[in-house]
This record gives C-alpha cells, sequence and structure tokens, in this order.
C-alpha cells in the first residue's frame, strides 16, 4: 500500500496526531503516539496494535522497510518542516506511528506476583525509568496509583525506551483495594520507608512480592504503611539525604532479583 500524501497542517490525521500529545486527547482516541525507529520497532516486535504509520519525506526516501514488511498498515507521507511541527522530539528521525491503548483489565492485577508498586509517583523521567528496571528485573508488571503520572505520557513512553510494551502498565482503580487483594493471594507488601524499615538486604524480597516506592516529595503515604507487611529502607552512609524515587526503585528491585537468582543456586 503506497503511502497517503498529506501536505496540509489542518488535515484530519494531522490533528489527531497533536491531540495525542495530550493525555485526553489519548483518551478521546485510545491511541498512543510513539516517535522514532526504536519505539516504532519496539511496538512492532510487541505485536502492538498498529492504526497507522507517519513518515517525513527525507525518511520515506531513504527507507521503506516499515512499509514492505506491514504493507496492510496505513502509512502517511508529509514534508520534513511538518513532520517537525507535529512531533515533540527535538532531533526527529523521520518516523512515528499511532498505537491503540494497550487494553489492561483491572482484573489482570489479582494475576501479578512479583511487581513494583507506585504511589503518588508524578515525575514522567521516573515513572518511565522504573517500568524499564521492573521490565529488565523480569517483574510480572507495575501497578499504579491513580494520581501518578500518565504512563503513556510522551516522556514516560521515550524513558521506558520500549520496556512499556514488555510488561503491563496498570493503573489501579483503587490502589489499597488491589493490595488487599494481592495480599489474600499470598502477595507480600514491602514498602520503601524509613519507619520501623529494616535494610533491604536483611528484607526477604524473594517471593511473591509487591514492592512500594512513594511520592517524590512525601513519600509513602500513612495509610499505604499501615497496609504494607514491612518496611524496608536502602542504608545511605554517604551525605546525601535521599534518593530520587527510580533509583530507589532500581535498588529494591535488583536486591529482589539478586535474592531470587540465590534461591534458585
Amino acid at each position: 500500500m503506497d503511502p497517503i500524501r498529506i501536505t496540509s497542517a489542518s488535515n484530519s490525521i494531522i490533528k489527531e496526531i497533536r491531540s495525542l500529545h495530550d493525555k485526553k486527547g489519548r483518551q478521546k482516541s485510545k491511541a498512543i503516539l510513539l516517535e522514532g525507529t526504536r519505539l516504532v520497532t519496539e511496538a512492532l516486535a510487541s505485536e502492538a496494535k498498529i492504526r497507522y504509520f507517519v513518515l517525513s519525506d527525507s525518511f520515506y526516501e531513504k527507507s521503506d522497510g516499515i512499509l514492505s514488511e506491514y504493507p496492510d498498515t496505513k502509512a502517511f507521507l508529509v514534508p520534513d518542516e511538518l513532520f517537525v511541527r507535529i512531533g515533540e522530539t527535538k532531533t526527529p528521525q523521520g518516523v512515528m506511528s499511532a498505537v491503540e491503548l494497550p487494553d489492561y483489565d483491572s482484573s489482570m492485577i489479582l494475576g501479578l506476583r512479583r511487581l513494583i508498586v507506585l504511589e503518588n509517583v508524578q515525575d514522567p523521567g521516573n515513572l518511565g525509568a522504573i517500568i524499564r528496571t521492573a521490565d529488565a528485573c523480569g517483574l510480572d508488571g507495575v501497578l499504579l496509583s491513580r494520581d501518578s503520572a500518565d504512563p503513556y505520557n510522551p516522556k514516560v513512553i521515550r524513558s521506558t525506551m520500549g520496556s512499556i510494551f514488555h510488561l503491563p502498565v496498570i493503573v489501579a482503580p483503587d490502589i489499597y483495594e488491589a493490595l488487599e487483594g494481592l495480599k489474600r493471594y499470598g502477595v507480600k507488601v514491602a514498602a520503601a520507608d524509613i519507619r520501623n524499615a529494616v535494610p533491604c538486604w536483611e528484607a526477604d524480597l524473594s517471593g511473591n512480592t509487591a514492592i512500594v516506592v512513594g511520592n517524590e516529595g512525601s513519600g509513602i503515604s500513612e495509610r499505604m504503611l499501615q497496609l504494607a507487611d514491612l518496611a524496608v529502607m536502602i542504608p545511605m552512609p554517604g551525605k546525601a539525604e535521599s534518593l530520587n524515587a527510580s533509583a530507589a526503585a532500581s535498588i529494591l528491585l535488583y536486591e529482589s532479583m539478586r535474592q531470587v537468582c540465590l534461591n534458585k543456586l
């Protein structure tokens, strides 16, 4: 299928692409926008539902590999200057795609056994980095409270480097109710906090565990702390007062993975 030529900024497809930069637009269209070769390739490899490709003139002249491999998927060809205007990346690579939002039903939550839970984590960069680390550590999924950053924010998606397509990232209607349900299925809840906490390497994080990281400024809520089975801390003998959310999550997830690997020896 040859690409359809678009030159007008008022074209309905161009308007839709621009709307996907906004959370309301993504929810209305039930789609997200991926920019760059790596993200588009990761989405294709993960069998995400691609609605259409958008290519710049210069990209199309160099390579039509994507179109030849997916001949039944719509593609739109736009001038380079228009491509730059509709994207968000500073140095666009000339390819983007609209992808349908993953359909993660909240009932899937009860099937998770090893997971990271984020309570009111606000920074998109932190969220993206945590999703990527969860993927690297082989977790079953990432669970978010409703007041956390949007997992399909373009900055989050770019920060995941494709990991957003490798494991379920679920926004829980009620994060506390979801964790109570997981506890009934034998999942231990370990909250990252300093109150009555044990060092992370002394806590058993090797089994079915939900590791909870809280808000960047205020940390874990009192309600979450009361729900947790234990609190774990990251000892810091240096002078730094704290770690950011993504750094703390990475340390705890790798400690959990280390314990899992030791148990298999």
